[in-house]
């Protein structure tokens, strides 16, 4: 299977199983309008998406060490997955700051319609998270790998899990007690932030291995 193949395979893939989920949890299992799965429901689906994406980008040089016969042939989709992942991310960021408001948000925002301490930390390790990943990415243009050292560059992509804790805390802040209530979860499916908050702890877990 050539690179584009497998790129655009995985892509579809992982798309694919973001939205079915999404669909699944808060439209067909918790009753969530329809009318609301072009923006509020799609845009869970593209988060998840982007954090998967991002995860696996980084995950691949991880498991190509313990497994090298399966993944060191992979290792070449790695830039694919982490810019697709960032404009998924991007994507994410517009249409959040669309739906973005009290009536969608109550437990963000304080009775005078402005943001508590709960939903400006978010943000802030949200922004901070996202700028991260945005140095990454320009870091990942051709010109700008022709004109670094090579340590450099691998430096500047390293900061990448920084950007994942960053993340990981973004998506803390906001979902921990839906996390706490296990017994509202439709149909026992785990809130997506959550899911995307394994994805990132497995992803840290396995660096971590690695490097012990």
């Amino acid at each position: 299977m050539t690179l584009l193949r497998r790129n655009v395979t995985t892509g579809l893939f992982v798309l694919a199983i973001s939205f079915a989920y999404a669909i699944i949890r808060y439209n067909v299992l918790k009753g969530v309008a329809w009318e609301q799965l072009p923006l509020l429901i799609s845009n869970k689906a593209i988060s998840l998406a982007a954090v998967i994406f991002i995860a696996l980008s980084y995950m691949l040089g991880s498991l190509s060490r313990f497994f090298p016969n399966i993944f060191v042939s992979k290792l070449d989709m790695r830039k694919f997955l982490g810019l697709f992942g960032f404009g998924l991310a991007s994507v994410h960021i517009l249409i959040s700051l669309l739906i973005f408001s009290p009536q969608r948000y109550p437990n963000f925002f304080s009775d005078d319609g402005n943001l508590n301490l709960r939903g400006e930390l978010s943000m802030l390790l949200g922004i901070l998270g996202f700028f991260v990943f945005t140095m990454i990415a320009l870091a990942s243009i051709p010109g700008v790998i022709n004109s670094q050292e090579r340590e450099r560059w691998l430096t500047i992509q390293r900061l990448g899990y920084l950007g994942l804790i960053l993340v990981f805390f973004h998506i803390l802040t906001m979902g921990w007690e839906g996390w706490l209530k296990p017994a509202g979860w439709p149909g026992g499916m785990l809130p997506i932030s959550l899911v995307a908050a394994i994805v990132i702890a497995a992803v840290l877990l396995l660096k971590i291995t690695a490097l012990v």
